[in-house]
């Protein structure tokens, strides 16, 4: 998606004028007295500053619809704890807010094991002190020396630090092997997605098939041994099967896969292939 405007084409959707120094105050002194009305007004004047600050965010795993939502939360944090007395205006005392709930959602929606929001910001800071270290020093920090440097105990560092477990791929090549999923398969088993795959393509042939005589039917069933899945009959074992020559066999089937080219009824099974 191109971005190049897209301050432009948000903003101009959001056309709520903005209020004042003194409207806002006497809006949030109004919400916080119960007025509902208020609190949408509050929020629909900030929303082009929440936008605004939700396009920093982006590109990190999250839609901007799903951030410019979750930087709203913040907002509305915000406003649940702003004091109209403050000699600021609420956007500045919001634009934190709404930043560690864009953070927080890009940390929690976007990894593959959820933490405690306490924990992730812990685990956030973990990380920040460790780059830092290599940085400087060449090296990784030992967990002792990132709960110095943190304030905060070694064991529990080492804990939350233990929640950041790296993922494999099962197609990933290993020293060992080709991947973890040629050590993993049954092979006394047939794949499930084969047997799900081949349940499918029954279904779908026997309903292409409707289009056919019960004659024609019987031939290509015996014909391909569509009932047992076995090998391919040839046309006089066929004929002796249903009592008819090799060449009344040939005919009928030749017949029956006429029918079955058909755009209509060959649909049924090309979107099976093609999925």
């Amino acid at each position: 998606m191109d971005f190049s405007n897209i301050n432009h084409q948000i903003y101009a959707e959001t056309t709520t004028t903005p209020l004042s120094v003194t409207e806002e105050r006497e809006m949030v002194i109004k919400y916080h007295k119960g007025d509902m009305d208020a609190r949408r007004r509050l929020i629909e004047s900030n929303l082009r500053f929440v936008i605004k600050i939700s396009l920093n965010f982006r590109n990190q795993g999250l839609s901007l619809a799903d951030l410019i939502q979750e930087g709203n939360l913040g907002l509305i944090e915000a406003l649940e704890k702003f004091d109209p007395a403050r000699n600021c205006r609420l956007i500045t005392y919001a634009s934190w807010w709404i930043r560690l709930y864009l953070q927080r959602a890009l940390e929690q929606k976007t990894r593959q094991i959820n933490l405690p929001i306490n924990k992730t910001e812990i685990l956030r800071k973990i990380r920040i002190c460790q780059d830092d270290f290599v940085k400087t020093n060449g090296r990784r920090p030992t967990m002792n020396e990132v709960s110095e440097k943190l304030g905060i105990d070694a064991k529990k560092v080492e804990e939350i630090d233990n929640h950041s477990p790296s993922f494999h791929t099962l197609h990933a090549s290993t020293d060992e092997h080709n991947g973890w999923e040629s050590v993993l398969v049954d092979e006394d088993h047939e794949d499930a997605r084969d047997t799900v795959w081949n349940k499918e393509a029954l279904k779908r042939l026997a309903s292409a098939m409707r289009i056919l005589n019960t004659r024609e039917r019987d031939v290509l069933t015996h014909r391909y041994n569509l009932e047992n899945g076995g090998k391919k009959l040839s046309l006089r074992k066929v004929g002796q099967i249903l009592g008819l020559s090799a060449e009344g066999v040939r005919r009928i089937e030749e017949q029956a896969m006429e029918k079955l080219r058909r755009p209509t009824v060959r649909a049924k099974m090309e979107e099976l292939f093609a999925a």
